[in-house]
């Protein structure tokens, strides 16, 4: 079926590099910059709803967010100085708006209406559209910035420079606030620090990995999982009381304290019930260390969204699945190359039968699996 196919493009976007032409110190991937521009996103969503009583749909934001550089799979790296170049700028956007279409055909009927906004009209004329093109410039700005702190090549210099005549060129409210935020070198800034930062921390750590993984590209993956699921389960299976908005939001943020604490072995983490409260408790009072930092009205959001990602409700399971989810399809990809990777296959395939019933993961076990499965094989 196309949805496995859909899986597959999540599962690529770490595979498109960005600025690799002017060997930054960080590698970035169109994975890592989806992830760090949804979570932007969810600054900025509350910065217009809380600190400028300006609302806005936040799940349509933080979607269009994660997903509207999935067409970077099929197109590859475009530098941008070529795609605003007069003689090919409006054949690529073209090319990009028709390969966003085949994306969104990849899916089930059922979702393609809501992956369809999300996709295509990502960076549209509205007002959630100018604010995610907005949120890419801005994180360019990030990505350039901190590449110039670290000394590596001048061309980012003087495109920190650039981005910021930009970004002062934008009149939106929740942008100027996180400009401003980022000048003042305190709470706001040293959490955009810690999602710039997420890259850093290495996934699978003492195992050979064919596929070099990071909580970056993880939490991309897990967040688009976990939207794909609710989409599913809500439009497809009709369980409507899912709050899609909660389980993105969670999704996107769930590794965020592991900047501090970084990516502990879940064996580790589980060889006891009392290691396994420790590490919950430290991961927790992690991350209301962090949202400490941020403005008050933040604070209850925020806490649900990062500090309990998990949460016993709804949502939270839903989080776990797609994190185990991914787990699997991390195995699956390794365990060609190395043998141990069946053995964590096997016990997360196990654990996630046992575990959850619901629609999303038999539709996943059923169907997606099986395409993964044939295709990690065949190719």
């Amino acid at each position: 079926m196309k949805n496995g196919k859909f899986t597959n493009t999540i599962i690529q976007m770490q595979f498109v590099p960005r600025w690799s032409e002017y060997a930054p110190r960080f590698e970035d991937n169109a994975a890592s910059h989806s992830f760090r521009c949804a979570a932007v996103a969810i600054l900025a969503g509350l910065a217009e709803e809380m600190l400028f009583e300006r609302p806005i749909d936040k799940l349509k934001l933080v979607s269009r967010a994660l997903w509207a550089d999935l067409s970077n799979t099929l197109t590859g790296s475009i530098k941008h100085a070529t795609k605003k170049e007069m003689h090919v700028a409006g054949h690529i956007r073209a090319m990009e708006q028709e390969l966003s279409k085949e994306i969104v055909s990849y899916l089930s009927r059922s979702l393609q209406q809501a992956a369809y906004d999300a996709i295509v009209n990502a960076q549209d004329d509205t007002r959630v559209g100018r604010l995610v093109e907005a949120i890419d410039t801005f994180d360019a700005f990030l990505f350039c910035h901190r590449e110039a702190a670290y000394g590596s090549n001048p061309f980012f210099r003087s495109k920190v420079q650039e981005l910021r005549s930009k970004i002062d060129t934008y009149d939106i409210p929740s942008i100027k606030w996180l400009i401003a935020e980022f000048d003042k070198q305190d709470g706001v800034r040293e959490f955009l620090d810690n999602i710039m930062n997420l890259d850093t921390v290495q996934r699978w750590n003492g195992s050979y990995n064919l596929v070099p993984d990071n909580d970056a590209t993880h939490s991309f993956r897990v967040a688009s999982l976990a939207l794909f699921n609710g989409l599913l389960e809500r439009e497809r299976f009709g369980l409507k009381h899912i709050n899609l908005y909660r389980l993105v939001g969670k999704s996107v943020l769930h590794d965020l304290p592991e900047i501090v604490s970084g990516d502990v072995v879940s064996n580790i983490k589980h060889r006891s019930p009392e290691l396994k409260l420790a590490f919950e408790q430290y991961e927790r009072q992690t991350a209301e260390n962090m949202i400490a930092r941020l403005p008050a009205p933040f604070h209850e959001t925020m806490l649900d969204l990062m500090a309990d990602p998990k949460s016993s409700d709804y949502e939270g399971v839903m989080v776990d699945i797609a994190d185990k989810l991914d787990a699997l399809i991390k195995a699956g990809l390794e365990m060609r190359n190395n043998p141990r990777y069946a053995e964590t296959y096997y016990d997360q395939l196990v654990s996630i039968q046992h575990r959850f019933e619901n629609p999303s993961v038999i539709f996943f076990l059923a169907y997606i699996l099986h395409d993964l499965t044939y295709s990690n094989f065949a190719n």
